[in-house]
């Protein structure tokens, strides 16, 4: 039997942490959320899901790795610098 390998909330795209991303550190996959807004005004009145519970043996069935950021050099040319 082989075991999936065990993933981090910190590595997954929808994982958001303070305190330049969100308010409150967790997971904010729309399915996991107790509370979720639809305007992006009401953005801050957010509540994500707990990671820690969602995650406990991690093994989380919804993980996606967060995309690879572009080299600073392909950065600063994309705006123009």
């Amino acid at each position: 039997m082989s075991s999936s390998p065990k993933v981090d909330c910190h590595d997954c795209r929808y994982f958001r942490s303070r305190p330049y991303e969100a308010r409150i550190e967790g997971c904010y996959l729309e399915k996991n959320m107790p509370s979720k807004q639809k305007m992006a005004c009401l953005d801050e009145q957010q509540l994500p899901g707990k990671h820690e519970k969602i995650n406990l043996r991690g093994d989380c069935p919804d993980f996606q790795a967060r995309p690879k950021r572009a080299s600073l050099w392909k950065r600063l040319l994309a705006i123009g610098a």
